[in-house]
This record gives structure tokens, C-alpha cells and sequence, in this order.
């Protein structure tokens, strides 16, 4: 037999329910409804037939497909920049010097207050006639998309150090004879798996989404092959929207599955 405060309490818990039910249906409504609405316009057009021309003349752009490849060969270097920068830094602080932390933590918001058009003429000014080859490959994308998703990448993975009893497990591997670089690899980056690759995604997601960097220095990426072809064919605009849209979601639902998997064993672990 329940009593009155447990019929209260079921009550409250039903509510509360409720109330997540309606506010994710909403939110998921807010985000859904633009994409469907996108994806019947991409398959219409003007037209009222079901058609893929926008899809089909789209694969047919020789620079869609080249724009493609440039933004993701920036964004593999991006990531590949910041998993060496910015993994490494934010454990050996927290290991060795954690009075630096509040200094990083400031840095690391900086290139959020810098407009990016400040960074493009400070590098133009800076390098000009000294690296007019660095300045002219596209890669140079990579270093300045590096700095400019720090407040992503860095505080992400800098999060997850923090959840994590860093120093127990340091001293615990070296007390067992591990080097660092073991204890790096071996112990550290398994157990930071999850906030490792939210941050390497960010970055990537921000490198391939950036678009006044790129625009500025005149290199034809994803970003702006979109905005260009949006000037002159709108069905096909959408269309090369919603497969960015798509590009970028593959990866942070693999994130989510990642990181949900890594929860969930680290539960079954506990309960045990």
C-alpha cells in the first residue's frame, strides 16, 4: 500500500516526465522541421514533381567535389594539429604546473573576442613578403582554425581532465615503473577517450564550417563553394547545405556513441 507522499512523489515524477518529453519534442521540432522543409525544397525546387537534379548537377561540379577535398584535408591537418597541441598541454599542466591552468583557461577564450578578420590581416601583415609560400598554400588554414577553435577544443578536453583523478592515476602508474610517455598513451588518453574526441571533433567541425577566414585569404573551401553556388542556384544551394549538414553530423554522432558507450561501462564497472 502506497502512501499519500509516495502517490505525491509519482505524481512529481510524472510531471517532470512530462515536462522533459515536451520540452525535447520541442526543441527536437525547432531543429527538424528547417531540414525537412530543406529537403523537400531540394527535391522540388520550383518544380512540383520529385526530382535530384539539384542533387545530380551538384556531383557534377567539378568544384564541388574539389572544395570538398580541400575543407577536409584542412580539417584532418586541424585536427591532427590539435590533438598534438592541445592534448598534450592541458595534461602536463594539470600534472605539472596546475597553477597555469587559470592562465590557459583565460587564453583559451581569447580568440573568441578577435574578430577573424583581425587574425587574417594580422597574418597577411606579419608574413607578407617573408612566407609568400606558406601564405599561398591552403593549408595555412590549419594553424590559424587551431588557435581560433581553442575555446571548443581546449575547454572540452580540458573538462574532462578535470573530471578526471589525474594525479592518483600518475602516481600510480610510475609507482608500478611506467614512463610518461606509458602513462600517456597507456593510462591517461583511454580514460580522457571520450573529451579527446569531442575536442578533435570540434575542431574538425569548426574547420570545415569556417567560412571568413578561408574567404578572405581566397581559398575555395567548402564554406565558400556554398555561399557562391547560393548566389546563383537555390535548389542546389540547399542541397550542398544539407550534405554539409550531413558531413558534419556523422562525426558528432559518433562522438555521442562514443562517449555514451564510455559511460555506460564505466556504470556497469561501478555497480560491480
Amino acid at each position: 500500500m502506497t502512501s499519500p507522499t509516495d502517490g505525491l512523489y509519482l505524481r512529481q515524477a510524472g510531471i517532470g516526465r512530462g515536462f522533459r518529453t515536451l520540452v525535447l519534442g520541442a526543441v527536437g521540432a525547432f531543429f527538424l522541421i528547417p531540414i525537412l522543409a530543406s529537403a523537400r525544397y531540394s527535391v522540388l525546387g520550383n518544380h512540383h514533381h520529385l526530382t535530384l537534379s539539384a542533387y545530380r548537377s551538384l556531383f557534377e561540379d567539378p568544384n564541388f567535389r574539389s572544395s570538398l577535398e580541400l575543407s577536409l584535408q584542412v580539417a584532418i591537418a586541424t585536427v591532427l594539429l590539435t590533438g598534438l597541441l592541445v592534448i598534450p598541454t592541458s595534461i602536463w599542466v594539470s600534472v605539472r604546473i596546475p597553477k597555469l591552468r587559470a592562465l590557459l583557461d583565460v587564453l583559451s577564450i581569447v580568440p573568441l573576442g578577435v574578430p577573424s578578420v583581425v587574425v587574417v590581416l594580422g597574418i597577411l601583415g606579419a608574413y607578407h613578403g617573408i612566407l609568400n609560400l606558406i601564405l599561398t598554400s591552403p593549408f595555412i588554414l590549419a594553424p590559424i582554425y587551431v588557435v581560433l577553435a581553442l575555446p571548443y577544443s581546449y575547454r572540452t578536453f580540458d573538462t574532462a581532465v578535470r573530471s578526471l583523478d589525474i594525479d592518483t592515476l600518475v602516481e600510480a602508474a610510475q609507482s608500478l615503473g611506467a614512463s610518461w610517455s606509458r602513462t600517456l598513451v597507456g593510462v591517461l588518453l583511454p580514460n580522457l577517450r571520450a573529451g579527446m574526441i569531442g575536442a578533435l571533433i570540434l575542431a574538425g567541425a569548426y574547420a570545415l564550417g569556417e567560412f571568413v577566414v578561408a574567404s578572405l585569404l581566397s581559398f575555395n573551401t567548402f564554406p565558400v563553394y556554398i555561399v557562391q553556388i547560393g548566389l546563383t542556384a537555390a535548389a542546389e544551394a540547399v542541397a550542398v547545405s544539407l550534405v554539409a549538414l550531413l558531413v558534419a553530423f556523422v562525426p558528432l554522432s559518433l562522438v555521442a556513441i562514443v562517449g555514451g558507450g564510455r559511460t555506460k561501462r564505466r556504470g556497469v564497472l561501478a555497480t560491480g
